[in-house]
């Protein structure tokens, strides 16, 4: 993890990011959070990073108390919305 991005994750309680490609960007970031305890969120639409990103750092962000929370806004909205009201067509 580059130090610049330790010492802004250590600097907070949340990441908000609205940046990608979060596969070339943000995993470094993710892992610093999930290292130190520190929230995040972003609203890629990645969902194959997603499952990387669990895969790699979900036991050491519970351990570190940290908040990862991917899909937040823009990219998966839409779709979430289709689905809800698919699901109530049901």
């Amino acid at each position: 993890v580059p130090e610049q991005v330790t010492e802004m994750v250590t600097d907070t309680r949340v990441v908000i990011t609205t940046a990608g490609p979060f596969a070339a960007y943000g995993t470094p970031i993710v892992q610093a959070c999930a290292v130190y305890g520190t929230g995040y969120c972003d609203i890629t639409g990645e969902s194959d990073w997603v499952r990387q990103m669990i895969d790699r750092f979900d036991d050491e962000a519970r351990r570190s108390g940290a908040r990862i929370v991917h899909f937040c806004g823009h990219d998966c909205v839409p779709w979430d919305l289709l689905t809800l009201q698919a699901a109530k067509q049901l």
